[in-house]
């Protein structure tokens, strides 16, 4: 089944967006490696490299902990988890994880060795919050076509309940002005004014751009009283005899 131009453009643009938000973050990661490759010295016996280390891998733990947090209740409400596997997040923490307590435990003293130690605590860490920003976008995105699609319908409904209830009003009109008294008893019960003040808000409605809840429960309102009021009338007692005599009169013939 092909697609229509506005879904290709708006899977486009949702491409491009998603592209564009991948580099800008990326360009972002590799600038801080640089950053700590290049000006961020730290020396070899410093006595607070294991408080850094035990501070990395404290965070790393904790932030494995949301992110599965985070993961759970997307799962338990069937959503997608972004565009980034969670399983590659999850495994490059653990890597993260597994070398902060490496670091702890051994007796290292490469500078080198302690900056790729942060490196590997900014990757999981720019990745998972890639990973959260693809999602909440693609949550929005959702939420956006289910908004545009409730309008759409709303709208075709409320076009349809109008085309409806134009009929009933001309309806009744008919009836009124064959059977007289139909129309008497319309206006000696106030059922006439307001039949036409109904009639007359819901088509000034045709001009709407959206039917909002409120619109749409005001429009089946006024629909349901004039389908009962046609009912009413095709029970009149005029209509009721007319209809038997003209059966008893053909019977005749």
């Amino acid at each position: 089944m092909s697609r229509s131009r506005a879904e290709k453009y708006r899977s486009r643009r949702r491409v491009d967006s998603e592209v564009g938000r991948f580099w800008v973050l990326g360009l972002l990661f590799s600038l801080l490696v640089l950053a700590v490759e290049f000006f961020i010295e730290i020396p070899s016996n410093a006595p607070w490299l294991q408080d850094m280390e035990m501070a990395l891998f404290s965070a790393s733990f904790t932030l494995l902990a949301f992110y599965l947090l985070g993961l759970t209740f997307i799962f338990s409400r069937q959503e997608e988890t972004g565009k980034v596997s969670h399983q590659v997040i999850i495994f490059v923490w653990l890597g993260a994880i597994l070398f902060h307590l490496f670091l702890l435990i051994s007796n290292i003293s490469n500078q080198h060795v302690y900056k790729a130690g942060i490196i590997l605590f900014l990757g999981p860490l720019f990745l998972t919050i890639y990973h959260f920003i693809t999602y909440l976008s693609a949550l929005r995105e959702a939420q956006r076509e289910s908004q545009l699609a409730a309008a759409v319908s709303n709208e075709r409904v409320a076009y349809q309940l109008i085309l409806e209830a134009s009929k009933v009003h001309s309806e009744i009109k008919r009836l009124g002005e064959f059977y007289p008294e139909v129309e008497q008893m319309l206006r000696a019960n106030d059922f006439y004014g307001k039949m036409e003040r109904y009639i007359l808000e819901m088509q000034q409605h045709l001009h709407a751009e959206r039917f909002e809840r409120k619109e749409m429960e005001m429009l089946e309102g006024h629909y349901y009283y004039l389908e009962n009021l046609l009912t009413l009338v095709k029970q009149h007692p005029g209509i009721v005899e007319s209809r038997l005599f003209t059966h008893r009169e053909e019977q005749g013939k």
